[in-house]
């Protein structure tokens, strides 16, 4: 699929980059207090940029690849977190269909990816994930419900709880879902939790 929308890797080039909090979201934490995330599962980060979430994922014991499409945000998360173990990085195309050939995941976390898109890819995003998962793979992600933005205006694209289960569901079913009982001030209120299973 062709890449469109913003040219991302320039954006990190000139630290165009306000959704970098400089850690990873707390809503993770969440994440792996109830164990949403299978022990010994290797774990995608799609859309990952500096890598702070998918370090603390591999910080919490898993396999963890980070996966950016900005070739300066690889090298950037590579640099930060060269002394991480169980964790890599990869400059790639989500939208790649050659990448499930290569290797599929028990995990995929979501976190700024889903909202960086055009909204009208998301049904190819749904796509790739499910193809990226292993059978009965699980995608957990915090989805960006309230943006502020403008109507149709973004990046971040606002989104909503139903039409995520809307697009999702005929792939995907839903184990769990409510608000994160913690994330960074400026988005309180504004986020959803979900944990999705792919069909078999």
């Amino acid at each position: 699929m062709e890449t469109i929308g913003p040219d991302w890797n320039q954006r990190y080039v000139e630290g165009d980059t306000p959704w970098d909090k400089g850690t990873y979201t707390p809503a993770l934490l969440e994440i792996f207090a109830k164990q949403l995330i299978p022990t010994g599962a290797e774990v995608l980060v799609p859309g990952c940029g500096f890598g702070h979430d998918a370090r603390a994922i591999a910080d919490a014991g898993y396999s963890a690849t980070g996966m950016d499409i900005a070739d300066s945000a690889v090298k950037g998360a590579r640099l930060a977190h060269q002394d991480a173990e169980g964790l890599e990085f990869i400059q790639a195309n989500l939208f790649d269909l050659e990448l499930p050939k290569q290797k599929r995941y028990g995990a995929i976390w979501e976190h700024t990816c889903y909202c960086a898109i055009l909204p009208e890819q998301r049904p190819a995003y749904v796509e790739a994930v499910s193809n990226l998962l292993e059978e009965n793979g699980l995608l957990v992600g915090v989805f960006f419900t309230n943006t502020e933005m403008p109507p149709g205006e973004g990046p971040p694209f606002e989104t909503s709880a139903e039409e995520v289960r809307s697009l999702f569901s005929d792939k995907f079913d839903l184990l769990w879902e409510k608000e994160p009982d913690a994330t960074f001030p400026s988005r309180v209120g504004c986020e959803w939790l979900m944990a999705w299973q792919r069909k078999a």
